[in-house]
C-alpha cells in the first residue's frame, strides 16, 4: 500500500485557495481544503459535490458547478497539475456513454428559485399538502440571500415577542416606516401583504425548519423601534442549509444545476410547467402551479440602468436576469427596472467588485470612528441612516470616503469582517500593499494620509476639530448623538474606505396585492403563475431599509406558497381537464423505433395531455380457453383504454401486416372486455424503409374497424416516418422539422377529434 498526499493553491473567486490531494495505490482517496476565502455560504455546498465526483470518477476532468464556474475550474486545473507534477498516474473510471435524454416530473406546485423566497414558497406549499419541485439554476441554493446576513423583522411573530418581551410594534408601525425611508416610493398594497404576513412567516419558517431568531446585534436607526432579529450564526448559510433540509426531509424535491429555458402551456395557453436544461438532458416538469422566485438582474450588465453606472456590484454574478428571457412571450408587466438597493458599506475587492462591510462599518461609527473624503473633511453625521451615508458618498468626486478609527475601534472592525466574509489573511493582503485597491491602511495621522491619498493637513484639522466636539459633548458640524462621540485613542489610526455597492434590484414583475399572481401589461393575471422575492419588487420602495430584503424574500414566499397551493388544489377538486392519452407500443421487441416514436411524441405533447406508454409485451399470446381467467395485465391494459380519452398505436410492420403481438392483444381486448368500442384512435408509424409501414397501418385499421372492437379511427392524418435509422437524435427526439410539423398536425387533428366528455381519472402509470 503506498499513500501519498500533494499539496497545491488554486486561484479561487476571492483569493488563494490551499488544498491536499489524498491518494492511496494511485487512486484518489480525498480532496482536503485547507484554507480559502470564498464565499462561505456558496463553498460549504460546492466542495462536497466536487470531491464526490472527482473520487467517483477518478479523475479532475470532471464538470464544473454551475454558479461557482471560475473557483471549481481553478481548483480542478490547479489538482490535475499538482498530481501530474508529483509523478502519480491516475487510471479515470470508465465513464458510461449515457446517451441525452428527456426526464418527466409531474408535481402540483413548481418552484423557480432556491433562494430565501423560493425556499420558504416551497415549504409553505409542502405544508398544505402539496408535492413540491423546487429548480435552481445553480449548483447550490441560496441565490442572493447566500451574500447577506439573516437580519430579518419578525413584526407580529409569537418569535419577535418573546425576544423582545412584546416591544409594541406593530404592523403599521413598519408600514410607516418603510413609506418613509423609502421617500414614499413603496407601493403601498405590497408594504401591506408585507408588514401584514412577516410575523406569521417567522413564526412558520421558525417551526418547519427549527431556526431559533435572536435579538440582532445591529439594530438600525432607520427602524423606529427595535424589531431586528437574527440567527445565532448571523448568516443567511444557517437559514438557506436547515431550510433545505427540512423541506426534503418533509418530502420535497430539489434539483439544483436545473435551468428553465422555456415555460410550457396546455392546449387552453395556460401555464403548466417548464422546460429546464440539466448536464445530461432536458428535464420537463408539469405542474398545476408556478412560484418565479428566480431572484434579480444585477449582475446583467446589459438590463443595468443608468443609476447602477460608477456603483461596485458586490452580489452573486450569476444573477443574470434569466427570467426575462424565458417569460418575455408572456407580455409581463415589469416596474422601476431600474431601481437599485445601494449601500455605503462596501470595499472593492477587485474592480467594479466589492464586499459588504455594514455590521463592521456600524459597530465603527457606534464607537466614534469617522468618515472624511479624499480632502480630509468629514462628509456625514456618521449616526445618521444609511441613506445619508449612500447619498453622502455619491456626492464626492471620486465616490470613495474613507473610514477613521483608532486602534481600540479596529480590533472590532476586524472581528466583524472576519465573522462576515472577509479572511485574516484577505485582510493582511489589503495592509500589504497600500498602492492597490482597497484602501486599507494604519499608522499615524500623517502616515495613513499620505497612503490613502488624503490631504494630510486638512485630515490633521478634521480630527483635532473632532476631538474638540467629543470633549464638547456637541458636535458643531453635523450634530452627532453625543452617545456616539468617542474620544480617538492613541496614535495608530486606521483608515478604510468605504464605496457604495449594490446587489439587489428593486424593481422586477408586477402583480396582483391580493396573492402575488403575475400580471400582463393589460393587467390581467396570469393562470397559474405567482411570483416572490427580489423578481418582484416594490413592497419596500426605491430604498430598502436595512433587514428589509430579507422580511420581503420571507413574506412574499410565504404569501406565493400558500395562493400556488390553494390554486393547486382547486384544480384538482375541478379534476385533470387534460386529455388522458394511452400509447400502445406495438410490438414486443426489446428495441423498437416505433416504441422510440411513441417516446418523441410524449416528449413533444406532454404538455398538451396526459401521455402514457404502454407495453404489450408482458402479455400471453391469445388463448380464447383463457378467457375466463383472464390474465391481469391484460385487465390492467383493459382498464387504462377503458378510462382514456384517446388512444394512440405506434404499430412496426411485419410482413406488409401488424406484429402478432400486437394482433393477440387487441384480441384480448375485443373478446371478454371492448375497450376500444368507440375510442377515438390515433395511427402512427416508423420503419427502416421508405414507406414507414403503410401496409401494416392499413391493416391495423382493418382490425380496428371489426366486430368486438369498434374504434372509432381518426381518418386520414396517416403519420408514417420513412428511414428510422436516421430520423432520430441522441435524445431520442425526431431531428426532421418537416416530420415534427406534420405530426403536430396530425396529433392537434385527434385531439380536436376527441369527444367533450367529461374529466376522466389517470389509471395507474408505467
Amino acid at each position: 500500500m503506498s499513500e501519498q498526499q500533494v499539496t497545491g493553491q488554486a486561484m479561487g473567486h476571492n483569493g488563494i485557495i490551499n488544498y491536499e490531494v489524498d491518494l492511496q495505490d494511485n487512486k484518489i482517496e480525498d480532496l482536503k481544503i485547507l484554507k480559502h476565502s470564498e464565499t462561505s455560504g456558496i463553498f460549504n455546498q460546492v466542495i462536497d459535490k466536487l470531491k464526490h465526483n472527482i473520487i467517483t470518477e477518478q479523475s479532475f476532468n470532471v464538470d464544473t458547478i454551475s454558479g461557482a464556474t471560475v473557483m471549481t475550474k481553478a481548483l480542478l486545473t490547479s489538482a490535475d497539475k499538482a498530481v501530474e507534477a508529483a509523478g502519480i498516474n491516475v487510471t479515470p473510471t470508465p465513464k458510461q456513454e449515457q446517451a441525452s435524454q428527456t426526464k418527466h416530473i409531474k408535481t402540483d406546485v413548481l418552484v423557480i428559485g432556491g433562494g430565501e423566497a423560493g425556499l420558504v414558497a416551497a415549504c409553505r406549499a409542502l405544508s398544505m399538502g402539496q408535492k413540491v419541485t423546487l429548480v435552481e439554476k445553480n449548483g447550490y441554493l441560496g441565490g442572493a440571500t447566500i451574500l447577506n446576513g439573516s437580519n430579518v423583522v419578525g413584526t407580529g411573530s409569537n418569535v419577535s415577542a418573546q425576544i423582545f418581551d412584546n416591544n409594541h410594534d406593530t404592523p403599521e408601525m413598519l408600514a410607516q416606516d418603510v413609506s418613509r425611508e423609502s421617500l414614499e416610493t413603496n407601493y403601498p398594497a405590497l408594504t401591506d401583504l408585507m408588514v401584514h404576513n412577516i410575523g406569521d412567516a417567522i413564526d412558520f419558517i421558525s417551526k418547519f425548519a427549527d431556526l431559533h431568531y435572536q435579538k440582532a446585534q445591529t439594530q438600525t436607526p432607520e427602524h423606529s423601534i427595535e424589531r431586528q432579529i437574527e440567527l445565532p450564526s448571523a448568516s443567511s448559510f444557517e437559514f438557506i442549509q436547515k431550510v433545505s433540509k427540512a423541506f426534503e426531509a418533509a418530502g420535497g424535491q430539489i434539483l439544483v444545476d436545473t435551468r428553465v429555458e422555456e415555460l410550457t402551456f396546455n392546449r387552453r395557453h395556460e401555464l403548466n410547467g417548464v422546460v429546464a436544461k440539466q448536464h445530461n438532458g432536458d428535464v420537463k416538469i408539469k405542474a398545476k402551479s408556478v412560484v418565479l422566485a428566480a431572484g434579480g438582474h444585477g449582475a446583467s450588465q446589459k438590463m443595468r440602468g443608468d443609476e447602477s453606472q460608477g456603483i461596485d456590484y458586490y452580489g452573486p454574478m450569476t444573477s443574470t436576469g434569466d427570467a426575462y428571457q424565458f417569460n418575455q412571450n408572456l407580455d409581463l408587466q415589469t416596474h422601476d427596472l431600474g431601481w437599485y438597493k445601494i449601500y455605503p458599506h462596501g470595499v472593492e475587492v477587485e474592480p467594479g467588485v466589492a464586499k459588504l462591510t455594514t455590521y463592521a462599518s456600524k459597530e465603527a461609527t457606534d464607537m466614534g470612528a469617522i468618515y472624511v473624503n479624499s480632502k480630509g473633511d468629514r462628509i456625514v453625521n456618521e449616526s445618521n441612516v444609511y441613506t445619508a451615508f449612500r447619498n453622502a458618498i455619491l456626492k464626492q468626486d471620486d465616490k470613495v470616503a474613507y473610514l477613521v478609527m483608532d486602534a481600540r475601534t479596529w480590533k472590532k472592525v476586524y472581528d466583524l469582517l472576519v465573522l462576515h466574509d472577509f479572511t485574516a489573511e484577505e485582510i493582511e493582503k489589503f495592509f500589504a500593499d497600500p498602492t492597490k485597491r482597497p484602501i486599507f491602511v494604519k499608522g499615524n495621522l500623517a502616515t495613513v494620509a499620505k497612503q490613502a491619498g488624503i490631504d494630510a493637513d486638512e485630515l490633521a484639522k478634521t480630527v483635532a476639530n473632532y476631538q474638540g466636539y467629543v470633549k464638547d459633548g456637541h458636535d458643531r458640524e453635523f450634530g452627532r448623538d453625543p452617545k456616539f462621540l468617542h474620544e480617538f485613542e492613541g496614535d495608530t489610526f486606521y483608515v478604510i474606505e468605504q464605496r457604495d455597492r449594490f446587489a439587489t434590484t428593486l424593481g422586477g414583475y408586477s402583480v396582483n396585492a391580493d396573492n402575488l399572481q403575475l400580471v400582463t401589461t393589460k393587467n390581467a393575471p396570469v393562470a397559474n403563475y405567482f411570483g416572490a422575492g427580489e423578481i418582484i419588487g416594490g413592497a419596500n420602495g426605491h430604498d430598502s431599509m436595512p433587514s428589509m430584503m430579507n422580511t420581503w424574500g420571507i413574506s412574499s414566499g410565504f404569501v406565493a406558497g400558500a395562493a400556488a397551493s390553494e390554486n393547486a388544489q382547486k384544480q384538482a377538486a375541478a379534476g385533470d381537464d387534460e386529455p388522458n392519452i394511452v400509447a400502445i407500443v406495438g410490438t414486443n421487441a426489446s428495441k423498437s423505433y416505433n416504441r422510440k416514436l411513441l417516446y418523441a411524441m410524449k416528449d413533444l405533447f406532454e404538455t398538451e395531455v396526459n401521455f402514457d406508454i404502454c407495453e404489450i409485451k408482458d402479455l400471453p399470446l391469445f388463448n380464447e380457453d383463457d378467457v375466463d381467467s383472464e390474465p391481469a395485465v391484460v385487465k390492467d391494459l383493459a382498464a387504462k383504454v377503458e378510462a382514456a380519452d384517446g388512444v394512440v398505436f405506434g404499430v412496426p410492420e411485419y410482413d406488409h401486416a401488424v406484429p402478432a403481438a400486437l394482433k393477440s392483444a387487441i384480441e384480448w381486448l375485443s373478446c371478454a372486455e371492448h375497450p376500444f368500442k368507440e375510442k377515438p384512435v390515433m395511427i402512427v408509424g416508423t420503419s427502416l424503409g421508405i414507406q414507414g409501414t403503410v401496409r401494416a397501418q392499413m391493416n391495423l385499421r382493418q382490425i380496428l374497424d371489426s366486430p368486438g372492437v369498434d374504434a372509432h379511427v381518426m381518418p386520414g392524418n396517416e403519420f408514417m416516418l420513412p428511414q428510422a435509422g436516421t430520423k432520430f437524435d441522441a435524445a431520442g427526439r425526431i431531428n426532421d422539422d418537416g416530420s415534427v410539423h406534420f405530426l403536430k398536425q396530425c396529433f392537434s387533428h385527434f385531439l380536436d377529434d376527441l369527444p367533450a366528455t367529461e374529466t376522466k381519472p389517470v389509471v395507474g402509470s408505467h
